[in-house]
Parts: C-alpha cells; sequence; structure tokens
C-alpha cells in the first residue's frame, strides 16, 4: 500500500472519500423518488441528457464568411511514431469503457497494436467517418456534496475508449499545431505555458495599475451555464470552416460529434441509452481545443474592455473614472449577452457579479445589468480558486487556505498512523497539503510576517509527526 501511493498518491484522497460515501438505496428526482437499481439509473440518465439541446444543421455549401484563403487546417494522414507517442502518453488505468479494455493492456501490447490501429485510424480520415463503437461512452454518476438522494447533487464522468483517446489524442496535437496562432491570448485555459495563475496574474496586474493611476477597476464575473454539454454543432463547425478547416476535416469532425449514444453505469444497472445533441464530448483528449476555437471570436466583441479568460471562465473588466467608463463597459456587457443568443448558449445572470477592485473610501458605483437584471455586487470573490478583496488584499484567501490545509494534515495523520515509510509520508505531504499552499503563490505571497509564519506552522507541524 504505502509503495503505491508513492507512486500514485492522488488515489489516498479518492480511496477513502468514496470509501466514506455509501450508494443511495432512493433516489429522488423530478419529484419522484426511485428505490430499485434499475429506476434509479434511468433516473440519472434522464437527468444528465436534460443538459443537451437541439443543434443547428451545418450545410457545408454555404457561404461562410473567412478571412481565410483556401483551406489552411488540414490533416493528410496519421504516422506510425504519431500511434506510438500517444499511446505512450496514455495513462495507464483500470477503469474500462464500454469495450471493457483497460489502458494498461494496450500500454502493454503495444508492438501488436500499431499497425493495426495505425490502418483504421487513417480509414477514419480517407472515409471522414469517426468509429460508432467508439461514440459509446458509459458515464458513471460521482457525488458532489449534500444529500446523496438527491440527484442534482451528482455528476457525470464519461469513461471512453482507450481507443478513441488515443486518436484524439493524435488529432488534437496536429490541429493545435495549426491553429495555436489564432487563439486569442486572452484565453488561458489548456493552452501551453498558460494556466490559472497566469489569468489571474494579469488581472492582478490590471488591478495595481489602476491603484497607481487613482482610478478604480470594475470586474465582472460571468457564469455560463453548461457550456460545454451546449455548445450548438451547426455554429462551431461554420465557425471552423471560417477558420480554414479543410472540408474533409469539417466532415470527419462532424461524424465525431453527433449521434454519441451515452448509458449510466450505477450499482451494475445499465440505463436506457441516450444521444447527445450538443455539446464537446466529456472526457475527450480533443475536446478543449473545439470549444476554445467556438469561444475564440468572443473576445472581438469587447470594443472598450478587457477581458480574460480560462474555458468557460470569463472576466470582463474596465477601469472606471467616470460615469461615461462605466457606460462602455455596460455597452460591451450587452454585447456579451448578443453573443451569447446568436451562439445559443445561456448565461447564468444570477451567479454573475461585479466587484470594484477600489481603496477610495468612496468609490463611483454604478449598476450593471445583463437583460435588464441587475448584476449582485461583493467585496470579495472566488477567482479560480483565490479569493480576491476589493482591496487587493489576500488575507482571507490565506486563512482559509491555511484553515483548510489544517483539516487535510488531520486526516492525512490520521490516516496514516500505521505507516512506517518517511518518502510515502513525505509524497502525500506535498501532494495533498503542500501542493494546495504553492497554488498560485505569486498572486497571494504575503508581506507580513504573521501571515508568512501561520503558513511556515503547517510545514513544522508535519515535520513533529
Amino acid at each position: 500500500m504505502e509503495n503505491y501511493l508513492v507512486s500514485y498518491p492522488m488515489r489516498f484522497w479518492s480511496y477513502f472519500k468514496n470509501k466514506n460515501i455509501n450508494s443511495p438505496d432512493s433516489l429522488f428526482y423530478n419529484n419522484v423518488r426511485y428505490n430499485n437499481d434499475g429506476d434509479i439509473t434511468n433516473a440519472f440518465a434522464d437527468y444528465f441528457s436534460f443538459v443537451f439541446k437541439p443543434s443547428t444543421d451545418f450545410d457545408g455549401n454555404d457561404e461562410c464568411k473567412s478571412d481565410c484563403v483556401g483551406d489552411l487546417v488540414k490533416i493528410e494522414n496519421v504516422t506510425y511514431d504519431d500511434v506510438v507517442l500517444a499511446i505512450s502518453e496514455l495513462k495507464s488505468s483500470l477503469t474500462v469503457g464500454v469495450d471493457n479494455i483497460p489502458s494498461f493492456i494496450i500500454k502493454g501490447w503495444l508492438e501488436f497494436l500499431i499497425y493495426p490501429l495505425l490502418v483504421l485510424f487513417n480509414l477514419s480520415l480517407r472515409t471522414k467517418v469517426f468509429p460508432g463503437v467508439w461514440k459509446q461512452t458509459k458515464i458513471i454518476p460521482v457525488f458532489k456534496k449534500g444529500d446523496a438522494q438527491n440527484c442534482k447533487n451528482y455528476r457525470p464522468v464519461a469513461i471512453l475508449s482507450p481507443f478513441s483517446k488515443i486518436l484524439e489524442s493524435i488529432i488534437h496535437k496536429k490541429l493545435y499545431n495549426q491553429v495555436k496562432n489564432l487563439i486569442s491570448t486572452s484565453q488561458h485555459g489548456f493552452i501551453p505555458k498558460r494556466s490559472t495563475t497566469t489569468n489571474l496574474f494579469c488581472l492582478a496586474d490590471k488591478i495595481i495599475s489602476s491603484f497607481e493611476s487613482g482610478s478604480k477597476l470594475d470586474v465582472i464575473y460571468t457564469d455560463f451555464s453548461k457550456a460545454f454539454d451546449s455548445i450548438d454543432f451547426g455554429i462551431l463547425l461554420k465557425k471552423l470552416q471560417g477558420i480554414g478547416f479543410h472540408g474533409n476535416l469539417i466532415d470527419w469532425l462532424l461524424s465525431y460529434l453527433c449521434k454519441r449514444s451515452l448509458y449510466v453505469y450505477f450499482n451494475n444497472a445499465v440505463s436506457h441509452e441516450f444521444t447527445s445533441t450538443s455539446g464537446v464530448p466529456q472526457g475527450s483528449n480533443l475536446v478543449p481545443l473545439p470549444f476554445i476555437l467556438f469561444t475564440n471570436d468572443l473576445t472581438c466583441v469587447f470594443k472598450y474592455s478587457g477581458c480574460l479568460l480560462f474555458a468557460d471562465d470569463l472576466k470582463l473588466f474596465g477601469s472606471i473614472c467616470s460615469n461615461l467608463d462605466s457606460v462602455v463597459l455596460q455597452r460591451d456587457l450587452d454585447c456579451l449577452f448578443k453573443w451569447c443568443i446568436d451562439n445559443r448558449l445561456h448565461l447564468n445572470i444570477e451567479k454573475c457579479s461585479v466587484l470594484s477592485y477600489t481603496r477610495k473610501a468612496q468609490p463611483l458605483i454604478h449598476v450593471y445589468k445583463i437583460n435588464n437584471l441587475v448584476l449582485s455586487r461583493s467585496n470579495t470573490i472566488t477567482d479560480l480558486g483565490i479569493i480576491f478583496y476589493s482591496k487587493l488584499d489576500f488575507s482571507q484567501h490565506i486563512d482559509t487556505m491555511v484553515s483548510k490545509a489544517y483539516r487535510r494534515l488531520g486526516f492525512l495523520k490520521l490516516r496514516t498512523r500505521e505507516f512506517s515509510s518517511e518518502l510515502t509520508l513525505k509524497v502525500l505531504y506535498c501532494a495533498h497539503i503542500r501542493s494546495n499552499l504553492e497554488y498560485c503563490s505569486i498572486i497571494w505571497n504575503p508581506n507580513y510576517r504573521n501571515k508568512i509564519e501561520i503558513i511556515e506552522r503547517i510545514q513544522n507541524n508535519f515535520l513533529r509527526y
């Protein structure tokens, strides 16, 4: 056990977390209580399928506005080296999808599978058809928090075929190398050398610049509703066509996205199948890139304001010196709402909020609206895991982080009392506690000695264990 945890430290937390969660003997959904496993599984399927929306039809012959000349983005074929690299990067796992083949089997039989997969992958590209059996997806309901008998307190985790993941990984690499220069610099999600840290660093830099100029920075935090599941196939493919994707590649992507079959697996029971009519497949290695390209033109609709993205997490901001500055920020907010309507994405307006970063005692307050609904205001907000305060003071974040670290350290001590390996303890501490203390530390790095000391006490506490 201890040697295993050295190689897979993240399994420590999930093992004990899942061990304490019992499968519900009944489930409540749509004012109905279900008691047997078959009915419960079908209720999960109904709940998870509810997020999908009908997509518009795509016609590749329609005229499309494009700044590109010719077909710039294409994939000719898959090579031997592509397959070898993709399989070597595949994560070893015992989890199985519809085909009941775990990924570690594929990695172990690498030399025997390369050529058959190479033939299949190239046949798929040549015929512009993604294999239907690889589009079948097993969905596992995972409990979040709250009442375990409430269907809404579960999220779906998709288990895809490892063969599908290998091909997706190859396609992703080939596409990214061709479109990386087209991706907005405001997008920090799923992009090499960009992260939550770079996203928040850019925001902090804007806030500090506003403080230095004597103005304030109004930041509007938005919330998209089920953005990844709501992507319209027709609109997405039309955008990719506008970027310059080759017709054959468009047809292949259409086959990849459409008519995907899903079912829920729970307590050895299998639900009825349902089809995704929108969205990009969860758990796919290819998913992030189409989503980023779908939202890439969003940054172009803002004429007066700046914005930052991390996947579907959008912040819109502007430096405010007068009422006019607030008015033009509101205009860009209106443009955002219009873009959402045009692209068939829904904003959770109730969850959107405004935070004014300022050090003035009586700052200028403007009422911002989306679709005539007033956005809520607050002095603090949790942005990508970091608690921001209106005066850019991170004391609350540090206190919250330290409290969480002590709880985790206590749990670690409780569960490792019989452990004898110092290496295992060190690996677990670094994976579950120190990693949280170091997350985005460049943003909240404390200036005061008392805050530095309370963080150091955590490590001293562990060293005395």
